[in-house]
């Protein structure tokens, strides 16, 4: 692939647009589809060609990029009949999902795609948020084709740091097996520091004292670290829905290969409760705010 593409990106939300934005000041050809009319109009303003449904991307694009909610909308983008990547007479050279979907549906689209002899690659952004995406520095895990990556990798490195980590599937075992320790850590962090204001110590004191401690981490620093240092947390984190959405993916995915596991459904019930609480759109870091609630009204996590 030349240093020039068209590259097509399927969902324009808080991680997608701007990857779109940052393509094409790169000098990418961009075109950008979203379900939401004001995503869709949001890229328009920041000079983004958009196209009235995915097919419609994917005869305009040497590159697809895909970043939407879970397994159902990534295959209505790819599977639709009138509408979706395959209905197109014309498909791109290549087809990266980066969305947070199952292993199942990566290797579903990967053979329909080689039936039609193109590429598709699995692939997710296992770090650092809408801020590193912004910045083009966004730490990336992509599998499938050696060759398609290699090809691939002019439109890669514009969003981060592309790494190859082995055959389709590989990529979305990885994030889901990061969103299960992201999601456990933070849920776990959560309550103990919610023990340590209960005992009348100072969240910013905690913080101060166990961030370079065995049990710092970057979860502590990066969310709750912001949470006290800022006053809000990072911008663009999954909500509660979402989170329990990845934990119940990686439940799915130890249920498939015969692996013991007790955290993800267990992690997975208690963002559903955060979300009933705390609200499910709500960023799943405020699972601490929960636990204070929860302290006040006498309430256990079910």
């Amino acid at each position: 692939m030349t240093a020039r593409a068209s590259v097509g990106v399927v969902g324009l939300g808080a991680m997608g647009l701007p990857m779109a934005v940052n393509l094409r000041r790169a000098g990418h050809a961009v075109t950008g589809f979203d379900v939401s009319a004001e995503a869709v109009a949001s890229a328009a303003r920041e000079g983004i060609a958009t196209a009235v449904h995915p097919a419609a991307v994917s005869a305009a694009s040497d590159v697809v990029l895909t970043m939407v909610w879970d397994d159902d909308a990534l295959a209505r983008v790819i599977f639709d009949a009138q509408t979706g990547l395959l209905a197109s007479t014309a498909l791109p050279r290549c087809t990266i999902d980066l969305s947070t979907t199952s292993v199942a549906v990566a290797r579903r689209a990967g053979e329909a795609f080689a039936s039609r002899g193109r590429a598709f690659m699995d692939g997710a952004v296992i770090g650092g948020g809408v801020a590193a995406i912004r910045e083009g520095r966004s730490p990336l895990v992509v599998a499938g084709s050696a060759a398609a990556y290699a090809d691939a990798m002019p439109v890669l490195a514009v969003i981060g740091r592309a790494e190859f980590v082995g055959p389709l599937g590989t990529a979305k075992a990885v994030k889901l097996i990061n969103n299960l320790l992201v999601g456990v850590l933070t849920a776990s962090n959560a309550e103990a520091l919610s023990l340590g204001t209960s005992l009348g110590l100072a969240m910013s004191d905690m913080l101060a004292w166990l961030r370079d401690s065995d049990a710092g981490s970057n979860v502590l620093a990066s969310y709750v670290g912001s949470r006290v240092e800022r006053g809000r947390y990072p911008d663009g984190l999954i909500g509660h829905a979402l989170m329990a959405k990845d934990l119940r993916l990686a439940a799915q995915l130890a249920e498939a290969t015969g692996t013991a596991m007790s955290f993800p459904r267990f992690a997975e019930q208690a963002y559903l409760e955060f979300g009933r609480h705390r609200g499910a759109t709500e960023p799943f870091p405020c699972a601490y705010e929960y636990f204070r609630e929860a302290s006040t009204r006498g309430a256990q996590l079910r």
